[in-house]
């Protein structure tokens, strides 16, 4: 009997390492699969070379160990014979690499731990006057040997201590005291035992994450690959497609976000569900940091050193339908949020239509993304919504239209070409080239011009994709004044494959139908131009007017991401007819002596030169408490100046709903409230105030020109 259950235990060991092996078998041939698809659909694919492969490996370092914590040049030397060699076709090279990478991996994450243990044991001096490089490999080199990842663990854990003195309910202490006590930071204290389990956490996570160790740096692997091509291709599971299509705030959350986590291993607003109350309120923002939240009748709760595991448990048992949250801002303010339950319609809400009541009545639209349904029959989607809107604006009499696209990512490039259509009729809009140089031009037959007022459209570097191509569109056909900053630089097309074991033609792919398909990859397939043939990738579509922008200093452009296309143009065959030159350089001047004049953008220009001055070395971080406190200390006074260019109304106009909006709301308690916030935050919005101005002075400019006829 014992020796037929030695024989069914070898026999299911076996079996078990036989499963492995073929799943990492099939995973080597993921990452062949994803080589050849890339090479034969993507744009401008690299050639497969040592060079190519030494970025995938720097890649892959980052992805695994993103603050040079883990790895040391000792260890990363044993990597040496395979750095040349991760983008060929030696499927038994590339076992050998991950094998090795994996288990290299688990043994510094193991060590990593220790070295949490014994930094807590130690002195945390935080008076000693010193810093710490967040993001090494810009600026020095990864940690030599075990002696130097201990010391820089040392300073890693000092960062995270004063980040947690700074903002984790110290604010009577630091407010009235300008010498913090030893007691507050001390070994043993309670601020040192939650950092020591947030950090071993964060570990502790890593070896032990969602598919094991061995899946965490195979996918990381994979998205090291299409990350070396450009910034807009990628890698993603089955799992992780299901992720990037649901929405928690639809099916889960009635607040309206969804959870994630930083490179810090804090809890993070990953994402606000268009159309919900809280995208309407304006009040949270993508990135920010969970710190505490308060449910009625109950202790406010400290969520500091939560997994997103807890804190996600904690809004999916919430029984009530009000909470108030603490957050850090991404500029490192401390916020309290309210936050109300409500349903909402994550569609029909994503658009949304004012009356600016003033010298002369202008409309405005602002909705979320260029959304579509897809499968549907007709076109469902924010071109739709958005043309509702304009038609009761146009009901309404008014003399003019801003079109607000800041912050709006983009989508769909069809709802783009809809939208554009209104304004301009049967015209050409872009002009998209695939990868043999093959030019299509992009369009709209048999449109209908809805709208042929003025229009001034909206924007700031968070204005991407589609939002660019609108944009670029209306001001090559004189169809609109651009009013803000320069959009973020996006100039590409993407489709999305599931990734097959046999490739066929580069018309398509052959799947092996005996294999469920679980991975799937974005690949950038063409690039997009203006119908002149020039293009605003990298740099962004440059408005006609410019205007200081709060913000600038922490939004990241296609610039600043690597591997980006670089801007060229093409010989344009398009024949289009712009619409008569609009007065740029007269309402250019008449713009500039209203800001010139106006306090507002005064604040906002000191804002910007504090903030630049302040974030000069923002990669580097004070370990000394003093000099730690006083940055702090600035960044909440600049805050302070944020909350006064917000706190007073345009005096130009009165935000109004149409008759129509009205008679919506008067049977929906929620939609009212929400809407009269963001009624309120469009009266305060001093950009609105300025695009208002310009659609004034195009009316002006405008009936001069017809009087003198």
């Amino acid at each position: 009997m014992a020796g037929k259950t030695v024989k069914i235990i070898l026999a299911f060991l076996l079996l078990t390492s036989s499963l492995f092996a073929q799943e990492s078998s099939d995973k080597i041939k993921t990452a062949q699969s994803l080589f050849q698809m890339l090479e034969t659909y993507h744009y401008n694919p690299p050639k497969r070379n040592s060079a190519l492969s030494n970025r995938i490996f720097e890649s892959l370092m980052k992805a695994i160990d993103p603050y040079d914590l883990f790895f040391t040049d000792e260890t990363i030397s044993g990597f040496k014979p395979y750095r040349d060699s991760l983008c060929t076709n030696n499927s038994v090279l590339i076992a050998e690499f991950l094998t090795l990478l994996t288990d290299k991996y688990r043994q510094q994450l193991v060590l990593a731990d220790s070295i949490v243990d014994h930094s807590f044991r130690s002195s945390l001096k935080l008076t000693e006057k010193d810093s710490l490089i967040l993001e090494p490999d810009h600026v020095t080199k990864r940690p030599k040997n075990n002696s130097e990842l201990e010391a820089r663990w040392g300073k890693w854990v000092r960062q995270g201590m004063l980040k947690s003195l700074m903002y984790s309910g110290n604010d009577s202490i630091l407010a009235n005291s300008s010498i913090i006590p030893d007691s507050l930071y001390a070994n043993g204290s309670l601020l040192a035992k939650k950092n020591r389990i947030r950090e071993k956490r964060w570990i502790n996570q890593l070896m032990n994450c969602s598919g094991g160790i061995e899946n965490f740096v195979m996918n990381s692997y994979f998205n090291s690959i299409t990350s070396c091509y450009d910034p807009h291709s990628n890698y993603f599971s089955d799992n992780d497609k299901e992720k990037f299509e649901s929405s928690l705030s639809k099916e889960n959350y009635a607040f309206g976000f969804e959870l994630g986590t930083n490179l810090n291993d804090e809890v993070i607003i990953s994402r606000i569900l268009p159309g919900s109350p809280l995208w309407f309120s304006k009040k949270i923002e993508k990135g920010d940091v969970i710190l505490k939240i308060k449910i009625p009748d109950q202790e406010e709760t400290e969520l500091t050193y939560a997994s997103i595991d807890e804190i996600d448990n904690i809004f999916r048992t919430l029984n009530g339908d009000w909470i108030e949250m603490t957050i850090r801002k991404i500029n490192g303010s401390i916020s309290k949020v309210e936050l109300s339950k409500g349903k909402f319609d994550t569609k029909e809400n994503q658009t949304v239509g004012f009356i600016l009541n003033g010298e002369k009545p202008v409309g405005y639209i602002w909705f979320s993304a260029f959304y579509t349904e897809f499968g549907r029959y007709g076109n469902t989607g924010c071109s739709i919504d958005f043309l509702k809107e304009m038609v009761k604006l146009k009901e309404s009499g008014i003399g003019g239209l801003i079109v607000d696209l800041r912050n709006n990512p983009g989508g769909s490039e069809g709802e783009a070409i809809e939208i554009a259509a209104y304004f301009t009729g049967n015209s050409p809009f872009a002009i998209r080239r695939n990868k043999d140089g093959g030019q299509i031009i992009l369009g709209k037959s048999n449109a209908i011009k809805w709208y042929d007022g003025p229009v001034a459209v909206l924007v700031n570097g968070s204005s991407a994709s589609a939002s660019e191509l609108l944009a670029a569109n209306l001001q090559d056909y004189n169809r609109a004044v651009i009013v803000g900053t320069n959009t973020f630089g996006k100039a590409s097309e993407q489709l999305v494959f599931p990734v097959g074991q046999k490739m066929r033609t580069r018309q398509g792919f052959s799947i092996n139908q005996t294999h469920e398909i679980t991975d799937f990859v974005k690949i950038t397939t063409a690039r997009l131009f203006r119908v002149t043939g020039k293009s605003y990738q990298k740099i962004g579509v440059v408005p006609d007017i410019k205007l200081p922008d709060i913000w600038d200093s922490f939004i990241v452009r296609e610039s600043a991401l690597p591997y980006a296309f670089e801007n060229d143009s093409v010989r344009s065959s398009v024949k289009f007819c712009p619409m008569t030159k609009l007065p740029m350089d007269s309402l250019a001047l008449l713009s500039q002596s209203l800001i010139l004049k106006s306090e507002k953008f005064s604040q906002v220009n000191a804002f910007n030169r504090s903030m630049k001055a302040l974030m000069i070395n923002k990669n580097k971080v004070p370990l000394n408490l003093t000099q730690y406190k006083d940055d702090a200390e600035k960044r909440k006074q600049l805050t302070s100046e944020i909350e006064k260019i917000n706190s007073s109304d345009n005096k130009q106009f009165t935000v109004e709903n149409t008759s129509f909006r009205i008679k919506e709301l008067q049977t929906d308690s929620l939609s009212m409230e929400l809407n009269a916030k963001f009624k309120d935050s469009i009266q305060k919005d001093i950009y609105v105030g300025e695009a208002y101005s310009v659609v004034l002075d195009l009316i002006g400019m405008k009936s001069a020109v017809n009087g003198n006829k």
